[in-house]
């Protein structure tokens, strides 16, 4: 060996495993997915504010504390379960009253993106409190949602489409060539272990359920959604017979059901190409819910945690895609400035953002 010349590092050396672990943190210390995070935040939001304002005008009968569940049983249940609800610290009227706006105050921020770091934990607690309230009469998003926002305390879901954005945007540029600090680094980790448990979460909720699904003699001989749009508790008028009369259509969806479900854990790691067929399929499969089933809310917190699942790069082409489409059919002369959300999709990447 000649003078000066390093010794051959083994893959199995200290010196690699530091090397390896190096590049992971360096990797891991870059914020990604911050596109699908932030429309995670618009969507389910969105799904938010219709749960409270679609139950507004009936609040008190549902969630008041002399609605349909009694004040008295609702906190005796809470105290048997250990749980916890906001509407159980008081029996007031006017308490009742200041947290069910102040949840809505909370979720429209929250939505628009206003402080949104800080306000992802009050919008789990009012979310939360609310559904305690009343449990019976959700559609199962709920369930996510709860699990869901709690991954999102550590995720920037304001990076893009919001005030926080816009906020940043205004403030000083960081210099070129210069490495986000510590806690920026610190920040992007947590970030993208979110954005990991969204998938491993989602993934989860769907093989279990097609699994769950396989077993069931009625997803087996492809009858079950002819029983699900019989109960009359799922019904499109117009749609929904048209659907269950004819028995291919009934057959083939639930298969495609079950198929999907059971697949879709695979196809989100398998690789990118399996990822996005995967997500295109989630959302159609939501969409689909939403119209024929009419589980709008369901589909909506589904959907937000399926476009979270798309990398920045991935919806930058996608944005450019809407641009090209929208210069070919809309000339500029009528239509003089593209839709923000369009053109901001299509922006470059501009590294790491500071946390909010």
């Amino acid at each position: 060996m000649s003078e000066g010349s390093s010794p051959a590092v083994s893959p199995g050396s200290p010196s690699a495993l530091a090397k390896a672990w190096e590049a992971f943190t360096a990797w891991q210390s870059q914020p990604r997915y911050l596109m699908g995070a932030s429309l995670f935040r618009l969507v389910a939001g969105a799904a938010v504010l219709i749960e409270y304002l679609i139950n507004y005008s009936q609040r008190r009968y549902l969630f008041g504390p002399s609605g349909l569940w009694p004040y008295e049983t609702f906190v005796a249940e809470l105290a048997h379960t250990r749980n916890f609800s906001v509407y159980a610290w008081s029996a007031s009227p006017l308490f009742f009253e200041v947290c069910y706006h102040l949840g809505i105050l909370v979720a429209v921020l929250w939505m628009v993106g206003w402080r949104a770091r800080w306000l992802t934990p009050f919008q789990w607690v009012f979310l939360w409190s609310l559904h305690q309230r009343f449990p019976g009469i959700w559609d199962g998003g709920d369930n996510i949602i709860h699990l869901i926002l709690v991954y999102a305390c550590f995720a920037d879901v304001s990076a893009h489409f919001s005030l926080d954005a816009e906020r940043r945007a205004k403030g000083p540029a960081a210099p070129e060539g210069v490495e986000p600090g510590p806690w920026a680094k610190v920040g992007a980790m947590f970030h993208n272990t979110a954005m990991v448990a969204f998938a491993v979460q989602i993934s989860l909720v769907y093989g279990l359920a097609g699994l769950y699904k396989v077993q069931g003699g009625v997803w087996q001989d492809g009858t079950a959604l002819y029983y699900a749009f019989r109960s009359g508790q799922f019904v499109i008028p117009g749609v929904t017979e048209w659907i269950y009369r004819d028995a291919f259509v009934v057959t083939a969806l639930s298969y495609c059901t079950v198929a999907f479900q059971v697949a879709f854990p695979f196809l989100l790691f398998l690789n990118p190409y399996s990822r996005r067929l995967a997500v295109v399929m989630g959302f159609t499969f939501h969409v689909g819910i939403a119209l024929v089933l009419g589980l709008v809310t369901f589909s909506l917190f589904m959907t937000s945690v399926d476009l979270a699942l798309m990398g920045d790069d991935e919806y930058r082409a996608i944005g450019r895609f809407l641009t090209r489409l929208r210069q070919r059919f809309l000339p500029r002369s009528s239509s003089p400035s593209a839709p923000v959300a369009v053109e901001a999709l299509a922006e470059p990447s501009t590294g790491s953002h500071p946390p909010a």
